[in-house]
């Protein structure tokens, strides 16, 4: 059976330097947007790609996650990879089963900081952390970005941001803060690698909340506006809490999805 479905036209300024299934999904990226694949439409099997391409399962498969965190594709059993989105209006969505997901989620955006710093710990916060009032902790303001998998000659793919996060680490993490600007990777595996920490064990919560004034600002959103908050501890062997991360999305931004296996 002959293979009718069409083919991205290669770009000629593909960044040759990016990896092959990054440029593998810059081209689809722009078909989605000149409508070579409009929505509703069914892009290749993974086995098409592979022909289609030259390429291994893997890195097909890669380049299909990257569409879909970007919002703009969905898979399905049976169904198969079908476009929901163009680049202008797509949502990020994380998938999330276990700790190494959290990994991949930081390779795959950009985490720009506001401000990084220190905040002493009040009586309030402290309570919640479970450490003394009067305590130093390093804090960071940041705002997040899906990657731009369009190039940095094109709109990327989705150019609002999709979260704030501020950060608390504890103060036995000394000079984390300038390690912040220069890593782009995990939170968590950054203290695992420099300060021979392993994390043991992380709870998260997910609340409903609305956008703050501040938060609007930022996220180029509106004050009042719906949003999913995200707060997520993370405690070493000791059972000592070495970070928070306290995540703020716009609902129209971000969808959250979690695997469950008996």
């Amino acid at each position: 059976m002959s293979n009718t479905t069409p083919s991205p036209s290669p770009a000629p300024d593909v960044d040759e330097d990016a990896p092959r299934y990054m440029q593998i999904a810059r081209e689809f990226i722009r078909g989605i947007a000149d409508d070579t694949y409009p929505l509703g439409a069914h892009l290749p099997t993974e086995a098409e790609l592979c022909e289609q391409f030259g390429i291994s399962r893997f890195t097909a498969r890669e380049s299909i996650r990257v569409l879909v965190s970007a919002g703009l594709v969905t898979r399905r059993p049976r169904i198969g990879t079908v476009v929901i989105a163009k680049p202008d209006t797509a949502r990020y969505a994380q998938e999330a089963s276990a700790l190494p997901d959290l990994l991949q989620y930081a390779r795959d955006t950009d985490m720009r900081f506001v401000y990084i710093g220190k905040v002493t710990l009040g009586k309030a916060q402290a309570q919640e952390f479970g450490v003394s009032p009067g305590e130093e902790w390093t804090y960071a303001l940041g705002v997040r970005y899906a990657s731009d998998p369009g190039g940095a000659d094109e709109a990327p793919a989705q150019s609002r941001p999709f979260c704030i996060t501020r950060l608390f680490l504890n103060p036995q993490l000394e000079g984390i803060g300038a390690l912040l600007r220069s890593t782009k990777t995990a939170v968590y595996a950054l203290i695992e690698r420099e300060y021979g920490l392993p994390i043991d064990r992380v709870e998260q919560e997910l609340s409903g909340a609305v956008l703050d004034a501040d938060d609007a600002a930022n996220l180029g959103s509106t004050p009042g506006a719906p949003a999913l908050r995200i707060v997520r501890r993370y405690y070493d062997r000791k059972d000592r809490l070495l970070e928070v991360a306290d995540n703020v999305h716009p609902s129209d931004r971000f969808t959250y999805r979690m695997n469950l296996r008996r």
